[in-house]
């Protein structure tokens, strides 16, 4: 099944850095999914300049044009990650804790507010994403896990 997409891509025209932060139905969706993630980070840019390139890209620049954020269109086979999640049980969280050393703080995805759980759901678009990060008590990433 084929269906139409559109990603998040934070970009630095300095240093050439493109990072994809996630994939969503609608373009709405997307400039929603950047809105968390400033959030979360406790930004606000209310003066964000929305611009339609003439590849039909939005971009969304909030800081001055070498920061921006880059939302395209595009088709992919199958499904969107998965949004949901069932919260780890108490034995397994702390498994996890002990297995990767985390001090106190630091936060498996499953031990953050859910606020901030859904806020991490909606800015990176994949409930498997989002475990693969160890965050601060405000549920900003710090660092990702090793691979396991």
């Amino acid at each position: 099944m084929v269906q139409t997409v559109y990603t998040n891509y934070w970009q630095n025209r300095l240093s050439g850095v493109k990072k994809e932060h996630g994939s969503y139905k609608t373009e709405e969706e997307a400039i929603d999914g950047i809105k968390a993630w400033w959030d979360l980070h406790k930004e606000n840019y209310p003066h964000a300049e929305h611009i339609r390139t003439q590849s039909g890209a939005l971009e969304i620049v909030y800081k001055d044009s070498d920061h921006f954020y880059r939302i395209e269109k595009h088709e992919i086979e199958g499904k969107l990650p998965s949004r949901s999640y069932k919260v780890k049980s108490r034995g397994e969280i702390e498994s996890l804790r002990k297995k990767y050393n985390l001090n106190e703080a630091s936060y498996l995805f499953d031990e953050l507010a859910e606020p901030y759980r859904d806020r991490l759901i909606i800015a990176m678009a994949d409930s498997k994403k989002v475990r693969q990060y160890i965050y601060d008590q405000d549920g900003s990433p710090i660092r990702e896990i090793p691979e396991r």
